[in-house]
């Protein structure tokens, strides 16, 4: 079950992995995202992400047990196979979707206790931090019916 990647893959990796890294993802973690995403084959073992992305075993597996913790990837077996078969959890980005609206909800309310406790003596700290607030309100209101629409849509 040999892969290979193709140049123009590999540039893809890359500039996906540069992305993901700038929003925050350690580097061998966005790689592997991005390979889940670019190689041909959707599910991929160990040996195959480790040797693909010519990182080390221990790099390998720590970022894969963190993307497994974080639910950002998922892995299968195969009867009388004892190796773990990787792929993204983009199947899932619905059920994600829907997490994501429930955590905005809860900073949202976080946020709103902290400017309730906030001084009066920075009232323009204090407008932004409610400008904020107000956003997210809209956003919390707004995002699940479109995604409803959106979901409507296909249907």
């Amino acid at each position: 079950m040999s892969q290979s990647l193709t140049d123009k893959q590999r540039e893809l990796i890359e500039r996906l992995g540069v992305f993901s890294e700038q929003e925050g993802a350690p580097p061998a973690e966005a790689r592997i995202m991005a390979l889940l995403l670019v190689a041909d084959e959707v599910q991929l073992t160990f040996d195959q992400i480790r040797e693909l992305l010519n990182i080390s075993k221990s790099a390998a597996s720590t970022c894969l047990n963190t993307l497994l913790a974080t639910q950002k990837i998922t892995y299968t077996t195969r009867p009388g196979d004892r190796k773990r078969y990787f792929s993204s959890n983009l199947l899932n980005w619905e059920d994600n979707a829907t997490v994501g609206f429930r955590k905005l909800l809860g900073v949202k309310k976080l946020l709103q206790e902290i400017l309730d406790e906030r001084t009066p003596d920075t009232p323009e700290f204090n407008e932004g931090l409610r400008s904020l607030i107000e956003f997210m309100e809209f956003m919390n209101a707004e995002l699940p019916q479109l995604f409803e629409k959106w979901k409507n849509r296909k249907k």
